[in-house]
């Protein structure tokens, strides 16, 4: 199993809002939640979080043969994000996914070092790293602030935070198992989330079984469903957010993550899978 380090530069501009909150130093890491490649070839997931007025984070590991590093990161459409890769040799590779798919870089891409992308829509982006060879790797994102108009022009940071990955940005929601009891197939969770609170689960299920998922509570409440190998299958665009039924594609381990950008307030989760 990797073990991998999440360390943070981060970079406080005048775009914060009133000035109020200070630049974080390396005394005052990032940390996340990563525990290297999964089971079965499924990546363990790494947030990298972006503490409030930051505008840049680091990540470090080390990659092999057969394994696979990912880390997720919540943006917002129209903002531009840089990425710089310094690896230890051309072997590695990686992948940026948006929320809706599908990859705006891969592994044929020749900008492997350095890419800069705006990104077309908001919601969680996947950044997978791989190697054909031991390697070791540090990856920076930084994807500054908007300005005060919220015209999502790269590059700005003038007036306030505008709805850059600190302050107004949901924080990425750290995921609870759902598990059946035995002899059921059925299981409801209740949560709280609003524009500023998200609320993720996971589950485990094997290739061909359908998944239902049921959401109640609030009208403007939504959800998304992610594969194992992190390609979405339904997202915050699909018109149907209350009763969806899907044959799911791979086995292995599932994502839900629910939200909702205009009330506050309790949603329940009933998630059904049958063969």
């Amino acid at each position: 199993m990797n073990t991998k380090r999440l360390a943070a530069t981060l970079l406080a501009t005048a775009a914060l809002v009133g000035g109020s909150v200070s630049a974080a130093t390396a005394s005052n890491p990032v940390t996340g939640t990563g525990t290297g490649s999964g089971a079965n070839g499924i990546p363990a997931q790494s947030v990298i979080h972006f503490a409030k007025g930051a505008t840049s984070a680091s990540v470090s590991g080390e990659v092999g043969p057969g394994e696979d590093d990912r880390y997720v990161f919540d943006a917002k459409a129209g903002q531009r994000a840089t990425f710089h890769l310094a690896r230890s040799t051309s072997a590695q590779t990686w992948t940026l996914v948006g929320p809706s798919g599908p990859a705006v870089h891969d592994a044929r891409s020749p900008r492997q070092s350095d890419f800069s992308y705006r990104l077309p829509e908001s919601g969680r982006y996947y950044i997978d790293i791989v190697s054909t060879r031991p390697s070791s790797y540090r990856m920076s994102v930084s994807i500054p602030a908007t300005n005060a108009g919220g015209t999502g022009k790269p590059g700005s940071t003038t007036g306030s935070n505008g709805g850059g990955v600190h302050g107004d940005l949901p924080v990425v929601a750290e995921a609870t198992k759902i598990t059946f009891p035995a002899g059921r197939t059925s299981a409801s969770v209740d949560a709280h989330v609003g524009p500023q609170q998200r609320a993720a689960y996971t589950f485990d299920a094997k290739a061909g079984q359908r998944a239902r998922v049921q959401l109640e509570g609030s009208s403007t409440g939504a959800f998304t469903l992610t594969a194992p190998d992190g390609t979405p299958l339904h997202t915050t665009r699909t018109r149907n957010q209350s009763d969806v039924t899907l044959t799911l594609p791979a086995t292995g381990l599932y994502r839900i993550a629910l939200s909702d950008d205009v009330h506050d307030g309790s949603q329940q989760l009933t998630l059904t899978v049958r063969r």
